[in-house]
């Protein structure tokens, strides 16, 4: 590898050591499909081998063979037999390729680790440390953005000069998981139309039930930025980080903004003893999922990823799955409420594998026909599929549900470059963020004037490298 290489490599480490990671449902925990749990068990142990036994003669027709590594994050799916069933699919069009598999608990860290060689498996979910910028230096080409944007969601960010490097392998609505029997125990007939509605619902709940109302999962760290997935939906604007964002250059906070909407509603939930667990210090992210179910949770932002991981831990605790509900951030703009859907992790080819056309097939193939997006329960990134079954609940108010309007070419990369560079890193979990800044303050009882602070100094920092990279 060479040293262009090797130093953008390093950076992704060094991003990864720290925390500086781009989680938009993202997903890096043994259970989930966008968090990245690094307090579970040792990585690089779970390593399984998919059927190669597929029927017909497609493979050999295709010219395809060999064998390819793909590195991933779902060590739940590795270890219930999931991709290595799955990729019998594969096996059926590509018989004489065999598929290895290697999950990692801490697939953050462990990715950038190995993508200082040119070592990183065949296939990978493609980090989100890494600058856009720096994706023609470690992955191939899928082709142009002219010809795949028809087909697939969320390739803006992915594309380099006119070629992309990433394909979607599901994507999630952002919003509020919440358990439905908790909240009808509570008094509560109808779901939040404001913040201020939201924030009455979880006392309502404090007062008539025994649940923890809100439960923080601070002690995870990832779980914090999945506040971020919120505020672009809160914008009810496709077009809120090209336009008013970049190109107006309006500040992150101001009174109103969807950036205040936002935090300024984590800051009070978490100010408020009452309405959270007693010690966010100590928050179990396995733990909550069953206790959820169970009615000791009411509530939770997250990511529709997570609404099949509750369910599931319902039904092995003898609870109802259909307990567990999803709501959209309640932010209403002119009488209307906005969710927006957003990638999961994208999947990638390493532009060094000795198999490089049996590792794009096989991303093509994960990304399109698997059904692993439909089986996990969320959006397919397939323009026209169906939507999951899981977002049925938005209908009842009357939920609009949009994805961000593509990238101006002029405009490409530079969110991420000033969010980087400037450290405020709105999706970023590092422990200097602004978020665990926030979170901090709230917890000790410091008010709003520090939260005043925090938004202030954020601005000004956003601001100033806003204008020195964009002029």
């Amino acid at each position: 590898m060479n040293t262009k290489f090797k130093k953008a490599a390093a950076m992704i480490a060094a991003l990864a050591m720290t925390g500086t990671v781009f989680t938009a449902c993202s997903s890096g925990n043994d259970d989930g499909a966008a968090s990245d749990d690094t307090t579970a068990s040792a990585a690089g142990d779970t390593t399984s081998a998919a059927a190669d036994d597929g029927a017909g003669d497609t493979g050999s027709a295709s010219g395809l063979s060999g064998t390819i590594k793909v590195l991933h994050h779902r060590t739940d799916r590795d270890q219930d037999g999931t991709m290595t069933k799955l990729t019998e699919g594969f096996n059926a069009i590509y018989p004489d390729v065999k598929v290895e598999y290697q999950s990692f608990t801490n697939y953050a860290d462990d990715i950038a680790t190995m993508m200082q060689s040119d070592s990183y498996g065949d296939v990978v979910m493609t980090p989100q440390a890494l600058k856009q910028s720096d994706l023609p230096n470690f992955f191939a080409s899928f082709g142009s953005y002219d010809e795949l944007s028809p087909k697939y969601y969320w390739l803006e960010n992915y594309s380099v000069d006119g070629q992309v490097y990433a394909l979607p392998t599901g994507g999630t609505a952002s919003g509020i998981l919440y358990n439905k029997k908790v909240w009808a125990d509570a008094g509560i007939t109808e779901l939040p139309k404001t913040t201020a509605e939201f924030i009455e619902c979880l006392g309502k709940i404090r007062d008539n039930t025994e649940a923890i109302p809100y439960y923080t999962n601070y002690n995870a760290g990832w779980t914090i930025v999945q506040w971020q997935s919120l505020v672009v939906g809160a914008s009810g604007d496709p077009s809120y980080i090209n336009q008013r964002l970049l190109t107006d250059k309006e500040d992150l906070f101001s009174a109103g903004s969807p950036y205040d909407a936002v935090y300024g509603t984590m800051f009070d939930i978490y100010a408020d003893p009452t309405l959270h667990e007693e010690d966010p210090m100590t928050t179990d992210w396995e733990g909550c999922k069953p206790a959820m179910a169970q009615g000791k949770i009411g509530t939770m932002v997250m990511g529709s990823w997570a609404i099949s991981q509750f369910q599931e831990a319902a039904t092995q605790v003898g609870a109802d799955p259909a307990d567990i509900g999803y709501m959209p951030f309640p932010n209403s703009i002119d009488g209307k409420i906005y969710s927006v859907s957003s990638n999961d992790y994208m999947m990638s080819a390493n532009k060094n594998s000795a198999n490089l056309d049996a590792a794009k097939a096989y991303v093509e193939w994960f990304c399109s026909d698997s059904g692993f997006a439909q089986n996990e329960g969320e959006i397919s990134g397939l323009k026209g599929a169906p939507m999951p079954e899981t977002l049925s609940s938005f209908d009842e108010l009357g939920v609009e549900l949009f994805v961000e309007a593509p990238t101006p070419e002029n405009l490409i990369g530079k969110f991420d470059d000033i969010a980087k560079t400037s450290e405020v890193d709105p999706w970023g979990d590092a422990s200097t963020n602004f978020k665990f800044r926030m979170a901090e303050a709230a917890f000790d009882g410091k008010g709003r004037e520090e939260y005043d602070n925090i938004c202030a100094d954020v601005n000004s920092r956003w601001n100033a490298t806003r204008d020195e990279i964009l002029g």
